[in-house]
């Protein structure tokens, strides 16, 4: 118990305290005591070899834990609509996997609606608010859209002035909506 407790760099008594506290725990006799000597125990026997395993199990799995902090691995899946897959992702996805090469990313195109949780994506681009609110979003930008027309369809049809001229069917128009966007029109015909 002395050596055991220099080695350790504490006192006999507490190296005594805690093999009796374990003693405790395990409600086990780990040696048997005399005033000379200190003889393991069967039960000390069988516990010794996978309490020794102990510490270095917990350095194996803290260097596992440390490995996968180092760089960012598996697979990364994305869904963002056509328009901003193909025009913003798409173009960085080559820099980022440079950056990362032990992540998969994963992109999904479409412009329907999606549902991060039952398809199992990990990140999602929006235009527009995404119709669930317990999702962490950031605006990323803002998306800038033109209303345009030819000059011979003013001409005919007249100049919309209001939103409302555009969906009022007296106007032809290309309409595009967007999640949380009523109507974001695209061009006049």
């Amino acid at each position: 118990m002395s050596a055991a407790g220099r080695d350790l760099r504490i006192s006999p008594a507490v190296t005594s305290a805690r093999i009796s506290q374990l003693e405790d725990h395990l409600s086990v006799r780990l040696f048997q005591r005399t005033t000379r000597n200190l003889t393991p125990t069967e039960q000390r026997r069988a516990f010794y070899p996978g309490a020794i395993s102990v510490p270095d199990a917990v350095d194996e799995a803290e260097a596992k834990v440390e490995h996968l902090t180092e760089a960012p691995r598996g697979s990364l899946f994305v869904a963002a609509s056509f328009g901003v897959g193909r025009r913003l992702l798409a173009p960085q996805v080559p820099d980022f996997l440079a950056l990362y090469p032990e992540i998969d990313v994963r992109l999904r195109l479409t412009d329907r609606s999606v549902d991060l949780t039952t398809e199992g994506l990990d990140l999602a681009f929006f235009i527009g608010q995404p119709e669930d609110s317990t999702l962490r979003i950031r605006k990323i930008a803002d998306c800038q859209r033109v209303l345009c027309a030819a000059p011979d369809y003013v001409k005919r049809r007249g100049m919309p002035q209001t939103g409302a001229d555009l969906i009022s069917g007296k106007h032809e128009c290309l309409n595009s909506r967007s999640r949380g966007a009523l109507n974001v029109m695209m061009g006049i015909c």
